[in-house]
């Protein structure tokens, strides 16, 4: 069987669902033994790839392109066109638009655009509706991260569900506890810190964060610096103009962490928060949890089911509710840390690139 698998994606920021496209196709490579590859890129071979290049059952092709849109929906299915394949395998963004073939397996990891409208242009959310009809009723298959996101595709789609498959995020191995504080000083970060890892954008839920943390710099002492990790997206550039010099000197942006750099971030860290609206899978809890820090969540869309009980849940969108979850987390006796902690490495464990790899060729190979 000849596999064709858009990697384009690789090119562009680097968020989650970039991560899922990279890891299930090495993984998919990996567990192939009897398969032929076609891997499209941009602009060059992404460097995780590089050790493919002497297999002679991968064929590589490198695009040039800029203009994300133009590229997207012109370049890519002008190049997709001129090579045949068995399955055509889309798993960071749908198939393009004008893209019609047979055996296309395309993954939708939310309907943010439906569900989360205000954490996009109208451009955007115009965009990714088209795209993603499109998608839902000429593809083959669909994959997505979740079974929130299944649900929401068979509503919005009106589509059955056996034409859905859940493959879930994996965690790498990497992440692991690694306190090593000598990775502090190249983000500028304290010792002593409340993190949250993510693009930072209105989905988020930010601004919830900085007026908990406010509140609770009122009425507490002690309490840790915070710590904003991930690159700025839409909306973010001015999102503290609001707030005073007395809660601003606490809080601290990275930018975008290097991969080599996170276990130790989320290491050191005494708590990880993630207040997010809305969310298709959320890697970061599961790697701060991977590397022995406790978890404070919103209990949003896919969370509960991602997090499952080894995580303190607040009410999404409740300053109230995750004020709470906030104290009580900084105030756990060191057995009720350790305990929470232990129930994060558990959860973790249900999470592997090499098992939800085997689990997507069986669903390619049908």
């Amino acid at each position: 069987m000849k596999i064709l698998i858009d990697l384009t994606s690789l090119a562009d920021n680097f968020s989650g669902i970039e991560r899922f496209a990279m890891n299930i196709s090495i993984g998919l490579i990996n567990q192939s033994r009897n398969h032929d590859f076609i891997l499209f890129f941009k602009n060059e071979i992404n460097r995780e790839f590089l050790k493919y290049k002497e297999n002679q059952h991968i064929k590589f092709v490198v695009l040039k392109g800029k203009n994300k849109l133009i590229f997207n929906q012109v370049i890519l299915p002008k190049a997709l066109y001129k090579y045949k394949a068995d399955r055509y395998f889309f798993p960071a963004f749908p198939d393009p638009i004008l893209f019609f073939r047979h055996n296309v397996y395309t993954t939708i990891h939310d309907l943010g655009c439906w569900d989360s409208p205000d954490s996009m242009t109208n451009l955007s959310r115009k965009y990714f509706k088209i795209s993603y009809r499109k998608s839902m009723k000429f593809s083959e298959k669909i994959l997505t991260v979740s079974n929130f996101s299944k649900r929401r595709i068979t509503k919005i789609g009106k589509i059955s569900e056996n034409k859905i498959h859940v493959i879930y995020n994996g965690i790498n191995e990497k992440f692991q506890n690694n306190p090593d504080y000598s990775v502090l000083g190249k983000y500028n970060i304290p010792s002593n810190y409340i993190l949250t890892l993510s693009t930072l954008e209105p989905r988020k839920n930010l601004s919830l964060l900085i007026k908990a943390y406010e509140r609770m710099l009122n009425i507490e002492t002690g309490i840790p610096e915070l710590v904003l990790a991930g690159r700025k997206g839409w909306k973010m550039d001015d999102f503290l103009s609001g707030y005073g010099k007395n809660i601003i000197e606490h809080i601290h942006f990275t930018g975008f962490i290097d991969d080599e750099d996170l276990s130790a971030i989320y290491s050191i860290a005494s708590l990880f928060v993630f207040p997010t609206k809305y969310e298709g899978f959320g890697i970061p809890p599961l790697e701060s949890m991977a590397c022995g820090t406790p978890v404070v969540s919103s209990d949003a869309a896919s969370m509960t089911e991602v997090l499952g009980d080894a995580a303190l849940f607040f009410e999404s969108d409740n300053i109230e509710s995750f004020l709470d979850k906030m104290k009580q987390a900084l105030e756990m006796t060191d057995n009720e840390r350790n305990q929470l902690i232990e129930e994060g490495y558990k959860q973790v464990q249900k999470f592997s690139w090499d098992r939800e790899s085997k689990r997507l060729l069986s669903i390619i190979e049908k």
